[in-house]
């Protein structure tokens, strides 16, 4: 019961918050361009890379990963019984699930900025490039 009220109350709160999407992640990405590569530095954090292009300018590269455990669900079936006499006998019980699976999440960004400072292009990939739509 107690995973049945945990899993209801984290739909309402899904249903509250809206859904992380890679539309609304694309949104903020452009957002900010034109915008001067400090400013995405200030809030972003310091690139993990910062690659130098033959234009003057240089792309900075944002990586972000993480695993998480999923467990599949247990399910237990029990087969009919037999009744002899005034006697029942279950059948027997099976018990299926309860596989544990690792799961890696990861988002790499890239800004290309231009020899003055200011970012013209952005691209992402990776499995969780996901943001919840503004307030």
């Amino acid at each position: 019961m107690g995973q049945l009220r945990s899993l209801s109350l984290c739909i309402l709160l899904l249903l509250a918050t809206g859904c992380a999407t890679t539309a609304n992640y694309e949104r903020i990405l452009s957002s900010w361009v034109g915008s001067d590569a400090d400013n995405l530095v200030q809030a972003w954090g310091v690139p993990e890379t910062s690659l130098p292009l033959a234009n003057g300018g240089k792309v900075l590269v944002f990586e972000r990963s993480g695993s998480r455990t999923y467990t599949t669900p247990l399910q237990v079936q029990q087969a009919p019984g037999i009744w002899s006499g005034i006697a029942y006998y279950p059948g027997p019980i099976t018990v299926t699930g309860g596989q544990t699976y690792i799961i890696t999440q990861w988002c790499r960004t890239e800004f290309e900025v231009d020899s003055s400072n200011r970012i013209v292009h952005w691209r992402w990939e990776g499995n969780n490039c996901v943001a919840l739509p503004p307030k």
